[in-house]
């Protein structure tokens, strides 16, 4: 699985500078896959701080400790395994995408668990976020060219928004009101807004792209015909 990556991101340059900081410095000990189990502990920390927020809105922190330590396992396990040239392109791939999705659904449901973001809002985000994960991995198939970022916006870029709500929902809080017969806070608005344009950007996604396939396929076919309609000398 050998695809060109591609990373647009907003901020692609800064966590570059700091992959490359940070890979040399890491000990033998440490493995790209026990940076893939790492990630997913970050999620399940991340998972038991929003669920105990219950408590008190202090373990927010605890919440966003825990995407912090998901950025760092999840972006540096390939990473860390091309800078020691020991991929395994494969297995890799495999094992990355697959424990990603168990690490983000960990993620969402503990914002769902929370007072804060009612679980179907949350699970909606996961709904919207894995339809444009699935349209990059299928481009990835088709084309072969992985897209770290859609629309200048990725992983990191996910991590920071949820640190930042947290953030203002520990020094601000998050009251509920009443809108069309629902209670909701505004970290609900904020999701569910997210999530709508997520759920667009990949039907743009999908608009844009298939004409492209299209129009290549449609190429092939005709050379293909003018091939076999070709006379034999």
């Amino acid at each position: 699985m050998a695809n060109t990556r591609i990373n647009n991101s907003f901020l692609a340059g800064i966590e570059r500078i700091a992959i490359d900081a940070i890979c040399p410095r890491l000990p033998a000990s440490v493995t790209p896959d026990k940076l893939t189990a790492f990630g997913t502990f970050g999620a399940a920390v991340t998972l038991l701080g929003y669920l105990a927020s219950w408590k008190h809105p202090a373990f927010l922190w605890l919440a966003s400790f825990g995407l912090v330590i998901h950025w760092f396992g999840d972006s540096l396990d390939g990473n860390l395994a091309r800078y020691r040239k020991i991929e395994r392109p494969r297995y890799g791939y495999f094992l990355d995408q697959t424990i990603d999705v168990f690490g983000n659904f960990l993620i969402c449901f503990g914002m769902g668990l929370s007072p804060f973001v009612d679980m179907r809002v949350a699970l909606v985000s996961l709904a919207g976020y894995h339809m444009v994960s699935i349209y990059v991995f299928v481009r990835a198939n088709i084309a072969g060219d992985f897209h770290v970022s859609v629309l200048n916006s990725g992983p990191t870029e996910m991590r920071v928004l949820i640190i930042s709500m947290n953030t203002l929902i520990y020094f601000f809080g998050a009251p509920e009101f009443m809108l069309a017969g629902i209670m909701l806070t505004w970290c609900d608005i904020t999701v569910s807004l997210w999530s709508i344009g997520v759920m667009i950007a990949f039907l743009y996604l999908i608009f844009s792209f298939a004409p492209t396939l299209r129009d290549a396929d449609d190429a092939d076919r005709a050379a293909r015909q003018a091939a076999a309609a070709k006379p034999e000398n």
